[in-house]
């Protein structure tokens, strides 16, 4: 807590352009995670992907995995599936699952969006992947205990690995969330689809507003209602329920793109000029 530093590494250059136009400089996204003793840190970027995982009071990388992909700007999510810690990872050509003991690829998943931002979330047993851009934005439900490689024939379709996916019904910029029994999805221009959690069944899809704008912030909740704000800072009100309906949009009057939080009754908003705490004063 005195600021003094206690270890730093050099990762290498952190090229992650777009793959397909090398000058489109878009910047480094993925987040490192602390799990427990352990910082797991993703690299995906034009040349020598990789992740790795550092001891957290030392710095002393315990392993590094080779990767197989493009650049991507999810973070890495860690989840247990039985006695295994698991780490796992959205791609393009290599969503996948890592054991954390050692790195080794527990399962692995190609074809999807080509440009991977969101994080991995799990729910009753499962993990949900799902990316943009592209010929296709699958929304998928894959089994924690998956193993090897799990490649459908065809993005939308659904294997031993793979409970339920659809092609068309995934997210590019939002994580998506999981309340209740369902799982919550928004495309950045504000279409909202509601899957049931177990069977990937749509209880539905409507728009947030009347058109016209952004949704880059992913979702948060507090278990009773859903809180989507558009990037022109209009924030969204949805019950979480398999009803759609908007019980209120407030407006916060400045844009924003980050994703809002939750911390004792009181919802964060960082937009472009001030940070906003909305709840009750004490």
């Amino acid at each position: 807590m005195d600021g003094k530093v206690v270890w730093k590494k050099d990762l290498g250059l952190m090229d992650s352009a777009y793959f397909a136009v090398p000058s489109v400089q878009w910047g480094f996204a993925s987040s490192p995670v602390i799990y427990e003793d352990k910082v797991v840190v993703l690299c995906d970027v034009q040349t020598n992907s990789f992740l790795a995982v550092f001891d957290l009071l030392s710095g002393k990388e315990l392993w590094r995995t080779p990767r197989n992909d493009v650049p991507t700007w999810g973070t890495p999510t860690v989840a247990q599936s039985g006695s295994q810690t698991e780490i796992l990872v959205n791609g393009w050509h290599h969503t996948a699952a890592y054991d954390l003991a050692n790195g080794k690829e527990i399962w692995h998943l190609n074809d999807g969006g080509d440009i991977p931002v969101p994080t991995p979330i799990v729910a009753k047993d499962l993990a949900y992947f799902t990316s943009g851009h592209g010929k296709s934005r699958p929304m998928r439900a894959i089994r924690l205990d998956a193993k090897g490689d799990i490649t459908p024939p065809k993005v939308g379709d659904t294997n031993a690995a793979i409970l339920w996916a659809h092609e068309k019904k995934g997210n590019y910029m939002q994580t998506p969330i999981a309340v209740g029994e369902n799982v919550y999805g928004c495309i950045d221009f504000g279409v909202l689809t509601c899957f049931d959690a177990k069977t990937g069944a749509v209880h539905y899809s409507e728009r947030l507003g009347k058109g016209g704008e952004g949704f880059t912030a992913s979702p948060v909740s507090d278990g009773r209602h859903l809180y989507f704000p558009s990037e022109i800072g209009n924030v969204y009100v949805v019950p979480a329920s398999t009803t759609f309906s908007v019980v209120a949009t407030n407006k916060l009057g400045e844009t924003c793109m980050a994703s809002p939080a939750i911390v004792d009754g009181t919802l964060l908003f960082r937009a472009r000029e001030h940070l906003i705490a909305v709840g009750n004063k004490k």
